[in-house]
């Protein structure tokens, strides 16, 4: 039998434990969000907006600094252009938001939801696949730990580091 959420039961905390049960796992649950990451790490949040009865699925990829306004406007047009469901806005900070809102009036399939949130993650990673052949989407350099320079400046103690 498919599992129905009715409009009351749909809080943080439902959609979480459903996540879980179906065997992802979130790296955050706060009361108003869950973060999760897609296969190759790009972050998004599911969230809920109660009184219009949506589930919202909102990310920001990072564009170049550097990169003229008129290029980023014009990567979200074409994204609104060729990819169906969700929206591609440039923000305050000139990065892409991407969101997509999902109805629950009325209830809402279990199925349905998992279904949504691995799509909403393939799809982060089809846009930085497809639509970043010119550098435009930048997550920056990794991040490196450096090692231990020389050995004045290593513990010597035998404290642990964690």
């Amino acid at each position: 039998m498919t599992k129905t959420f009715t409009e009351t039961d749909i809080t943080i905390e439902t959609l979480d434990a459903h996540l879980r049960d179906s065997g992802l796992v979130p790296y955050n649950v706060q009361p108003d969000c869950i973060r999760l990451r897609s296969e190759n790490g790009i972050g998004f949040r599911v969230s809920l907006d109660t009184d219009r009865k949506f589930v919202r699925f909102a990310t920001y990829l990072p564009l170049n600094r550097q990169a003229p306004i008129e290029q980023k406007h014009e990567l979200a047009r074409r994204l609104n252009d060729e990819i169906f469901l969700p929206v591609f806005t440039i923000d305050q900070d000139d990065d892409l938001i991407v969101t997509y809102s999902m109805p629950f009036t009325g209830g809402l399939i279990a199925e349905t939801f998992v279904s949504i949130v691995n799509r909403f993650a393939s799809l982060l990673e089809f846009v930085v696949e497809t639509y970043n052949r010119d550098g435009l989407i930048d997550f920056g350099a990794p991040q490196t730990v450096p090692a231990v320079a020389d050995a004045g400046s290593a513990r010597t103690s035998g404290e642990l580091l964690h």
